[in-house]
């Protein structure tokens, strides 16, 4: 976490929309509280169980076929893992794969060591760019996520030789009408600034408006975790954000940080 105390109330007087799911958004909360923000939780996404477990059903048979298990988000790791236990333990021999630190430290919680992810980085580059994704060929490859998401992961170790199936651990859903109701009546009171770690998070933020609360949305500084939501933003013809280092609590504060410095 940043430290703080350098700045104890760097974002004093200030009203930060966050639209992370509900339950992933406390520890961030609580950074903007600290550094004297009004932080206003809209989350912008639910996180739902699957409407089809199937695939989960199928993969706890055939776990032991695997040589790789990779969890593509906190999410994935979370739900997967927790639907699995009702079963069994992750086989031993499999290699542990996450996309990024967060998400190993979400599997690394159940008691098991992640043997690939990235240092830096929360996307498919950064973790097609380790040794372990390098050479796949003839291996069996697990890739747990949501219902749905970018092909480039899958697509890539296929071409390098891996048979790679999709294990559909959640479901993402846009915010029910009375979540859309406080969105709409929290940006039409006015926001200073609005997080954002997801383009599909942003999608869903959007659909939801009523063109009031879009004018309301385009008065305020949106900050967003990957230069991928920046353009979807700008696809969706809104003013250009400011993009954080990555979606991280962390990296999303420190952006927050130096935009209010400077504004």
């Amino acid at each position: 976490m940043p430290d703080t105390t350098l700045a104890p109330q760097g974002l004093r007087g200030l009203s930060i929309m966050v639209t992370r799911p509900a339950h992933q958004a406390a520890t961030f909360c609580a950074m903007l509280q600290n550094a004297g923000a009004q932080p206003l939780l809209c989350p912008a996404l639910r996180i739902c169980e699957p409407a089809d477990r199937s695939s989960l059903l199928k993969a706890i048979e055939q776990l032991d076929e695997y040589d790789i298990l990779m969890f593509n988000s906190p999410n994935a790791a979370e739900r997967g893992i927790e639907f699995i236990h009702r079963a069994r333990r992750l086989p031993q021999r499999a290699l542990l794969a996450a996309i990024g630190s967060k998400t190993a430290q979400a599997i690394e919680q159940y008691g098991y060591r992640v043997a690939a992810y990235p240092s830096s980085g929360f996307d498919s580059e950064s973790f097609l760019a380790l040794p372990e994704a390098a050479d796949v060929r003839g291996k069996r490859v697990a890739i747990f996520r949501g219902q749905s998401g970018r092909m480039l992961l899958a697509e890539t170790l296929r071409k390098r030789g891996a048979d790679v199936n999709f294990i559909t651990t959640y479901e993402r859903h846009g915010p029910d009408s009375q979540q859309a109701a406080k969105i709409r009546e929290t940006l039409m009171r006015g926001v200073h600034a609005v997080t954002v770690t997801s383009s599909e998070m942003l999608r869903s933020l959007v659909a939801c408006l009523d063109p009031p609360a879009l004018e309301a949305l385009k008065r305020s500084t949106m900050i967003t975790g990957h230069p991928r939501i920046s353009a979807t933003a700008q696809q969706l013809q809104l003013p250009v954000p400011l993009t954080a280092a990555d979606p991280s609590d962390e990296s999303m504060f420190a952006a927050l940080l130096k935009w209010a410095a400077e504004r």
